[in-house]
């Protein structure tokens, strides 16, 4: 029976949020960090069979971490998500019909049905695997590297992109080996080989904290969400 294990590429520098140190241990709740919201929020979902961190190589912060649960820390992380991901997954070693769902390390936002709805997708479906995503809702210009603007996009076709986004090992893993170029997410790696994959509803809250000012908008709605106890 396939296992639903959780990777989370966290080697990244984060260099806008400008803090002088990587984002994702910045502390978030009190002295509690990002990375340390993430993991233990999904850990306390119970969703998932195995959970794994990937950091890079000199990480000096990680042992400073407190998890709720066993989490696997690879020290393995490359210069882009792919590698990290890819590195993760050899280091990981999971079964080729394991179900991996690779989620950012800024986004501690992620809830529960969320989760269950990627769940449900790739249980019911015949799919190669499945993102969450929402779709866009503003008008989107197509801009010149001079700062023009060329067209209009038709958005009726456009979603942004959130994690998770779970694909079978071996498929991934062999997706991520050929890809050429930059892939910013697993999707973009698996959609080379064109493997047929699922949009899934994802929420508003579920937000990358990318800039200084995303951490106020992130504090509040785990503080309310913990108030509410819906993660």
């Amino acid at each position: 029976m396939s296992k639903s294990i959780l990777l989370i590429p966290a080697a990244g520098v984060g260099e806008r949020m400008k803090i002088g140190y990587p984002k994702q241990y910045f502390p978030l709740l009190d002295s509690t960090s990002m990375l340390e919201v993430t993991v233990n929020r999904l850990q306390d979902m119970y969703l998932f069979d195995q959970i794994a961190v990937v950091v890079s190589r000199n990480d000096s912060y990680i042992k400073q971490c407190h998890f709720h649960g066993d989490v696997c820390i690879f020290p393995c992380g490359g210069e882009t998500r792919a590698e990290s991901v890819l590195n993760g997954l050899v280091a990981l070693n999971p079964d080729d019909n394991d179900w991996v769902f690779v989620h950012d390390a800024a986004r501690p936002c992620l809830d529960r049905d969320s989760v269950e709805r990627l769940k449900e997708a790739i249980e019911s479906e015949a799919i190669d695997g499945a993102i969450l995503a929402m779709p866009v809702t503003d008008t989107i210009k197509w801009v010149s590297s001079s700062g023009l603007i060329e067209k209009t996009i038709d958005r009726s076709h456009c979603y942004r992109a959130q994690t998770p986004q779970v694909f079978r090992a071996a498929a991934l893993r062999a997706a991520l080996s050929q890809a050429k170029g930059t892939v910013t997410d697993e999707a973009s790696a698996m959609e080379t080989q064109n493997a047929k994959i699922r949009i899934v509803e994802g929420s508003a809250f579920n937000i990358k904290v990318t800039y200084p000012d995303d951490i106020e908008i992130v504090r509040n709605y785990l503080l309310n969400s913990v108030q509410r106890k819906d993660y």
